[in-house]
């Protein structure tokens, strides 16, 4: 030992001998006193014996081997260590003569607090004193003279020494589960003389250790059994001078001997069966210095104990516990290590259970899973858990709650929390964070970037982490150094890697401890808006589902800095337009709206992100609108985008492209068509007349014609679209869907169904390929398919389509696809005249549009005319009435009084009443209806007129009749209204009259006949409104193909 060595350690036995006699005077004086615990009698006893070795052993320090000098100076301070926690203990126990009853009290139940800290602290100086004891033990004291030995002498043979088993921990009577892991160490030493153990800290490896020991022994009770920890070099050495004496090896207690290699050519050469169990080999520089090390070799060559372990023996076994995958792959040598994985369910069940005193009827089972759950079923945080649910008195759920809230103390100091184990060696942490610090701190000192990658996981979701999002310095190899310390996993083959639960606790908790949150969380984001991309289309999808855990991890922090914040804005848009290509609209407007916000706070009024910002959050308000107000709240949103949009650019073309759908779903066809132009001109200002987003923005416009009454200009666009794609520069499959889409409509719109159906299948084939199943155009595209069939009359297969469609697509969140399904079977249902069984399907629909869009949205109005109809075809009147009503009103207030719909209303309304003898009700309604239109329905005045000819009402009904006669050129309508005519004049005596009216009738082309008996007449009901769907289901674009 050097001298400057030296000298501090022999002032470190002058401390501790002074600091051990006034522990010793104290306690001397409590057990006169009757006041000193029990568990205080054996430290009482092995005090003085430590400090009398020392004393003994301070002369010959400078005599001492390098090996021995180490040891003994760890030994030394370690016993320092321990009785500093002595003396703080000994002082919070001490009465005083001035202390209070009360203080007194605390100062009695101190030794009941501290018990399990004292136990661990006698534990730890009776293993010193053995240590000591060997360290010290000189030749001469044993009275023999040392034997000289010749290094190159062979070591003699000591098969009479057989049995030994040296294994401090008592077997756990109540050990649980791991069979398999047992069995695997088992067969694995049937062909090598190594086996490793490797997994996460607090996952159970010196447990099965343990075990695996004592079946060992029980097996082969001839074999000797020995157990090193590892952990650190001078217990190591402690542990192999322990063999030497336990075999008394030849020189063993010879200072000059070096016990490392006397012991480990024992090991190699045998020719006894034993059990070595090396435990926490976890410091990789412990076992190769000269390569983990910065540096090179280190000079101290008891520091590099790989060479100290035996090799292939015949009869000797290696069994290695580490949490450092490298360690195990390197000392097991030829054989893969084991990897000890977290408990199963019913194992760590069970393992809990066992460590609490509550019966098991006393426990919600429901809560134990969910512990188990919340510790990862890791068995040094169950035990944790149990013992500190059981000292505590609280229950499971508050241990929960505590775990998943906000407050880092109460987690801190529930996972901190140390557990009193006897069979965790004294120097090993026995709490599961504090295991986890161990492995932290190391890793920050080998390798600082694989700590800061474990700091950046720490702010993503724990599970599925892709690799690609990990844009740091050196990756690859950080994450082998975490893999190695099974802090993050991976499967087999797979780029994306997950972190333990708990883990990911423990390392926020250290951060937020360090106050350095904020900067991981902006790191953090930065990682996910600078991959994530920046327009959305079917290519996207992938990374941007395996991105979508993350991202709603991120977006929930809080940032501080303008630029975090702009990070975080930008993000929340890209991610709101993915969540509307997967149907998620209340997500989607949430976080447009929260980006919004931003943007307005951040940056200038006319700024471009805004712009974006604003048309986004209107497109999604329009999705989301539920009233008349959230439709008006949406379009003067849409609009200011508008007005802030530089021409051209993509926000004014897809904002403008909202609002034409907006205007049409308001049924104001000239600013739908005025936007719908002005979106596709822009695209075409911005990228040409060919390109993908021009063709898809004039398809919209060509609906939007064709729906609005100018088919022949809808017609005459679409033939321009397939002309114009094919100089586009989109992929060949991009391409035919333009000229199919395209085919198709012109076919739906000339009435050919048969032919519309033939390209709805070529695009369901295509989009299948380019797409997926589940992607929203290939839905659209099949509905478009199932509705062509149902409109060639073949009820029965346009059914069996729609129910497959509605099979499959169980597992999208776009709800419109399954209300297209319902409503296509309820219209087969409806065309074959089963009223009842589509009055089935149109109150499925109904009630799915209440519960997204609530009672008074557009579509669900028209969801209640539908079932009033069905109603009506059924002869419930009554019903269909109050239904019908209720439309009326929201129709009125939504459209207003005058709009078709309204006005249609009121005429199904009025049929009701007259389909129940309710004339003058019916009456009344019909001239409400007339009186708002500005071009009289031919059929309005008929049923009119068969209402006032039921009342008898034959001057009114003259009236109307010369009135009908005047206002439509349609030849059926006037006929029956020259036949009223005649009915009223001949009621009302005007014979002459009447002749001249019939004489007009017998002049209309085959008009002539009897004229209709005198009985109740019924009104012409209106023809059923089809509501053909408009575009796509809520526009998913094309061009990203």
């Amino acid at each position: 030992m050097d001298p400057l060595t030296a000298a501090g350690l022999a002032s470190a036995i002058v401390t501790f001998v002074d600091i051990g006699a006034r522990i010793a005077k104290r306690m001397k004086e409590l057990s006169e006193a009757g006041d000193l615990p029990e568990v205080f009698s054996d430290i009482r006893t092995r005090l003085p014996l430590i400090t009398s070795i020392i004393i003994s052993t301070r002369d010959g320090i400078n005599s001492l081997s390098p090996e021995a000098g180490t040891a003994f100076d760890e030994v030394v301070r370690r016993c320092f260590e321990q009785v500093k926690f002595l003396d703080e203990i000994l002082r919070k126990m001490t009465v005083s003569k001035g202390d209070s009853r009360l203080k007194k009290a605390v100062k009695a139940s101190v030794s009941l607090v501290e018990e399990g800290r004292v136990q661990r602290i006698a534990t730890a100086l009776r293993d010193n004193v053995q240590l000591l004891t060997l360290l010290s033990v000189a030749p001469a004291e044993k009275g023999k003279q040392v034997q000289e030995r010749r290094p190159s002498e062979p070591l003699p043979s000591y098969k009479s020494v057989t049995g030994v088993f040296f294994v401090s921990f008592c077997r756990d009577e109540q050990f649980v589960g791991r069979e398999g892991n047992l069995k695997s160490i088992s067969s694995s030493f049937e062909s090598q003389s190594r086996v490793a153990i490797s997994g996460i800290g607090g996952v159970g490896k010196t447990q099965v250790a343990i075990e695996y020991c004592y079946r060992y022994k029980e097996s082969h009770p001839d074999s000797h059994v020995f157990w090193i920890y590892a952990g650190n070099i001078a217990r190591f050495y402690q542990g192999y001078k322990r063999i030497a004496q336990l075999l008394e090896l030849p020189g063993w207690d010879d200072p000059e001997e070096s016990i490392l290699e006397l012991v480990s050519s024992w090991l190699s050469t045998t020719s006894s069966s034993y059990l070595l169990v090396i435990d926490n080999a976890d410091n990789i520089e412990h076992w190769w210095p000269g390569k983990y090390k910065s540096g090179g070799q280190l000079s101290d060559p008891t520091k590099n104990l790989a060479k100290y372990l035996p090799e292939r023996s015949g009869n000797g076994r290696v069994l290695i516990t580490t949490r450092d995958n490298r360690v195990a792959g390197r000392l097991a040598k030829e054989g893969k290590p084991i990897a000890l994985q977290p408990m199963s369910q019913e194992e760590s069940k069970l393992l809990f259970l066992s460590k609490l005193k509550y019966d098991d009827f006393d426990l919600d089972e429901s809560e134990v899973y969910s512990l188990l759950e919340e510790l990862d079923h890791l068995p040094l945080a169950l035990s944790q858990a149990a013992a500190f649910i059981e000292e505590n008195g609280i229950s499971i759920t508050d241990y929960i709650t505590a775990l998943q809230g906000k407050d880092a103390a109460v987690a801190e100091e529930f996972l901190h929390e140390e557990l009193d184990d006897a069979r965790r060696d004294e120097e090993s942490v026995n709490s599961v964070f504090r295991t986890w610090k161990l492995s932290y701190d190391q890793i920050k000192e080998q390798k600082p970037r694989a700590a800061d990658l474990l700091s950046l996981l720490a702010m993503l979701d724990r599970q599925s982490i892709p690799k690609f999002l990990l844009k740091v310095p050196e990756v690859t190899t950080s994450l082998g150094v975490l893999q190695s310390f099974n802090l993050v996993t991976t499967r087999a083959g797979s780029q994306s890697f997950q972190v333990h639960r708990l883990v990911q606790r423990f390392i926020q908790l250290s951060l937020q401890r360090d106050n350095v949150t904020q900067q991981w969380q902006a790191t953090a984001l930065a990682c996910v808006s600078n991959i994530y991309p920046t327009e959305i289309g079917v290519a996207e999808w992938t990374v941007c589902d395996a991105l979508a855990p993350h991202v709603h991890i991120v977006v929930g922090y809080n940032f501080k800095t303008t630029e975090a914040r702009l990070d975080l804005a930008h993000l929340l848009c890209w991610a709101a337009d993915f969540d509307i290509e997967r149907g998620m609209y209340p997500q989607a407007l949430e976080r447009a709206e929260k980006s919004l916000h931003i943007f307005r706070e951040l940056v200038p009024e006319r700024d471009q992100r805004l712009a974006a910002a604003t048309w986004l959050y209107g497109r999604l308000r329009y999705y989301q609108a539920q009233s008349v107000s959230d439709i008006d709240v949406a379009e003067e949103m849409l609009q200011k985008a508008l007005s802030i949009s530089e021409y051209p650019s993509l926000n004014f073309a897809e904002t403008a492209f909202e609002l034409a759908h907006l205007y049409y779903d308001q049924c104001r066809g000239s600013k739908c068509l005025e936007m719908g132009k002005s979106s596709f001109e822009c695209w075409e200002a911005l990228e040409g007349r060919n390109s993908s987003r021009t063709l898809d923005n004039m398809h919209d416009y060509a609906l939007e014609l064709a729906m609005l009454g100018r088919e022949n200009e809808g017609i005459t666009t679409w033939q321009e679209i397939v002309e114009r794609s094919r100089a586009t520069d989109a992929s060949e499959d991009t391409k035919m869907v333009y000229i199919y889409r395209s085919m198709a409509n012109i076919a739906e719109f000339q009435g050919d169904a048969a032919m519309a159906e033939v390209f709805y299948a070529k695009l369901m084939k295509l989009s299948e390929a380019m797409y997926h199943s589940e992607h929203i155009h290939v839905f659209d595209y099949r509905l478009s398919h199932a509705e062509q069939i149902m409109l060639q009359g073949k009820l029965e297969e346009a059914t069996r389509c729609s129910e497959a469609i509605s099979a499959s697509c169980n597992n999208t969140s776009e709800w419109r696809i399954s209300a297209s399904c319902l409503q296509t079977i309820a219209a087969c249902h409806r065309l074959g005249a089963r009223y009842e069984e589509e009055q089935t399907y149109r109150v499925r629909i109904l009630e799915l549009h209440e519960k997204r869009l609530g009672r008074t949205h557009k579509e669900t109005v028209d969801a209640q005319d539908a079932l009033a109809n069905c109603y009506f075809h059924s002869s419930k009147y009554s019903e269909a009435k109050d239904l019908h009503q209720e439309v009326l009103l929201q129709r009125n207030a939504e459209l207003g009084p005058s709009h078709a719909d309204t006005v249609r209303s009121i005429e199904c309304l009025a049929i009701c009443h007259a389909h129940q003898g309710q004339d003058a009700d019916a009456e009344a309604a019909y001239l409400d209806a007339i009186n708002r239109q500005s071009n009289i329905d031919a059929r309005l005045l008929d049923n009119l007129q068969t209402s006032l000819r039921n009342q008898r009402k034959w001057a009114s009904l003259e009236s109307w009749s010369k009135r009908g006669n005047c206002e439509t050129e349609d030849v059926e309508y006037r006929s029956r209204a020259h036949r009223n005519l005649i009915s009223a004049l001949e009621q009302q005596g005007k014979m002459e009259e009447a002749l001249e009216v019939r004489a007009d009738l017998l002049a209309m082309s085959d008009a002539g006949g009897d004229l209709p008996e005198e009985r109740r007449r019924l009104p012409i009901s209106p023809p059923v409104r089809h509501d053909r769907r408009f575009g796509r289901i809520i526009h998913p674009r094309t061009w990203s193909a």
